[in-house]
């Protein structure tokens, strides 16, 4: 009976800002190929028209002396309308492009952090690990107690011993007149080979304990360390993505700030993350009850 009727005749009171919203409604009235018309009914005071050119058309009307209620089919009219949608589309597209250009910042960081977690999760090579770790501490806590424009006879090399010492409390022995002589990148190949031998005489003394502690200990320190200024850096990050817009002002790019400054942030993050968990592995003693994480000073 329907079909011998003329079909469905599907009437709209509004556009959508969305002509895809537009079409499924259209879409009702000839489903699978059934006869059908639509139709739609629009004021000049919807949302849409008013944004985009109701004024003008308003003003057309008042000008010829039109009455209010009588209809108006243009195709110009329908023509503006689907320009209208348009603009609106590519407002929102920009909107869900900023973001998932923010969030692609976030999602490489992330993936970042979780292969660092599995890889510690699956027990590989937890040493190589930690060890690899403090010798990134020792290059840092050359390059920031050594200057390498200043001749070596100026070096600060009594607070960088007492740095090391800060992290290493195993390298206790070592003399500031050790190290007179050598050269930046032999400073760091030393100091590196003495990290080697303490964790080694580390790990002997916690396997005494009891065999295999080392590496749960290492697991431990290191997931603890993840997690904790992951989290952290989550929240400096949305305070700035926050922030970051206002920089527009100043003639600069929101996003390439939020990038630049974001990365400094992961990097930091993942250096603290580092000395935090050497510091922890020579810290470590098993005899007591519990044991916490205690922050060394920054370098």
């Amino acid at each position: 009976q329907v079909r011998e009727a003329g079909g469905l005749h599907v009437i709209g009171t509004e556009r959508h800002e969305s002509r895809r919203v537009d079409n499924q409604l259209r879409g009702r009235a000839g489903r699978q190929g059934d006869p059908g018309t639509t139709r739609f009914f629009l004021s000049l005071e919807d949302n849409l028209l008013r944004i985009f050119g109701g004024d003008r058309v308003a003003g057309l009307m008042n000008a010829f002396r039109v009455e209010e209620d009588m209809p108006i089919e243009s195709g110009m009219l329908t023509r503006s309308l689907e320009g209208a949608q348009k603009k609106v589309e590519t407002y929102y597209y920009d909107i869900r492009k900023q973001v998932f250009e923010y969030d692609e910042v976030m999602n490489n960081q992330r993936k970042a952090v979780y292969a660092e977690r599995r890889r510690v999760l699956e027990g590989r090579e937890l040493k190589a690990q930690v060890v690899g770790y403090g010798e990134r501490t020792m290059d840092d806590i050359v390059e920031a107690y050594v200057n390498p424009d200043l001749p070596p006879e100026e070096w600060d090399l009594d607070r960088l011993v007492a740095k090391v010492q800060e992290f290493v409390y195993l390298l206790e022995d070592l003399k500031p007149e050790q190290l007179r002589g050598l050269s930046m990148e032999e400073l760091k190949a030393f100091l590196q080979e003495q990290l080697r031998n303490a964790y080694d005489i580390k790990e002997g003394q916690i396997e005494q304990q009891r065999p295999g502690l080392m590496r749960e200990a290492e697991r431990f320190f290191i997931l603890q360390q993840i997690d904790t200024l992951w989290r952290e850096h989550l929240q400096a990050m949305d305070a700035l993505r926050e922030s970051v817009g206002l920089r527009g002002y100043g003639q600069k790019d929101p996003l390439i700030e939020y990038k630049n400054e974001g990365y400094d942030m992961f990097l930091e993050m993942m250096t603290q993350m580092r000395r935090n968990v050497i510091y922890s592995m020579f810290m470590f003693q098993p005899a007591q009850a519990s044991v916490g994480t205690i922050q060394p000073e920054s370098l």
